[in-house]
């Protein structure tokens, strides 16, 4: 199981960051590394640390997650994922591409290179043929993985503050479709679970698997269209917005919601964080509107 909803959820984590963004991605950090825990039906389920690292020449992303908890114990699980690649005018040109974790006692690696732009798999284990269908090589074409959706949703956010993205990506195992898209502003109320709260940009986000089915799913199993929503605020004065809060459905204990926890930034040591924090003006035109192993 690599809960691939939370996947989609991850890779919005980078994303549609709203406000007047002067700096570009220079401006950022070396590095920034957000924690975050999850919550289903009351419970602790699943915690993540993700750090990401932009330059103006190209990007790198890693992200490593676990089940905790009662899930921890029933179902453990982990997985440490990372990607690496270059800008290419308006979206990313990946080099480099990993996943490496074990669910439920089995052990899943992915590693994936681009030599002419497209993923070439490299190492996959296990194949997992038997009871999923694989992808033609031919829908791999023009595809990003899930680190450099991350990277590229960073990247715009950056530049110019939008939440506009409808990329098609593949993690080795997987096609899918994700897109986002702005849902407005929304008031957070507080809650022991994060350091935050307050108004909060709401980036609405969609999941459809193309292609790697799992061969015993049904018909609406494959066509269904996972959702999920991701606000994004500024949690510490002089970073730009991040992710604060993420809802996603995952297959395996339903609806979640996951919560920041701790922001840390490259060598130096970030101010406290602030209860009341007040977003910056939106952009005078919205964005246009464009999901286990």
């Amino acid at each position: 199981m690599r809960p691939l909803s939370a996947l989609a959820g991850i890779a919005a984590l980078a994303a549609p960051l709203v406000a007047p963004l002067a700096a570009s991605a220079q401006a950022l950090p070396p590095t920034l590394e957000l924690t975050y825990t999850t919550y289903a039906g009351g419970f602790t389920t699943l915690s993540l640390i993700t750090d990401f690292s932009l330059s103006p020449g190209g990007y790198r992303v890693s992200l490593s997650y676990r089940t905790v908890g009662a899930v921890g114990f029933f179902l453990p699980g982990h997985d440490a994922v990372s990607a690496e690649g270059a800008w290419d005018g308006g979206t990313v040109r990946p080099a480099e591409f990993e996943s490496e974790g074990a669910w439920n006692g089995n052990s899943y690696d992915v590693v994936m290179d681009y030599p002419d732009g497209s993923p070439e798999v490299q190492r996959l284990e296990p194949s997992q043929t038997s009871i999923r269908e694989p992808v033609p090589a031919s829908l791999r074409q023009d595809t990003i993985d899930t680190g450099s959706a991350m990277a590229l949703l960073l990247h715009r956010m950056v530049d110019g503050g939008r939440c506009d993205l409808s990329a098609r990506v593949f993690d080795g195992r997987r096609l899918m479709v994700l897109a986002s898209r702005e849902a407005g502003t929304e008031t957070l109320a507080p809650t022991v679970r994060s350091f935050f709260h307050g108004p909060a940009i709401r980036c609405d986000v969609t999941g459809k698997l193309l292609a790697g089915f799992l061969r015993a799913d049904d018909l609406a199993r494959r066509n269904r269209v996972r959702q999920g929503a991701v606000w994004f605020a500024r949690p510490i004065p002089g970073l730009p917005l991040l992710p604060v809060r993420i809802e996603f459905d995952n297959r395996w204990f339903g609806a979640a919601t996951m919560y920041l926890t701790n922001v840390t930034a490259g060598p130096r040591t970030l101010p406290a964080p602030q209860t009341d924090l007040a977003l910056g003006p939106q952009p005078a035109v919205p964005p246009p509107a464009g999901a286990r192993h």
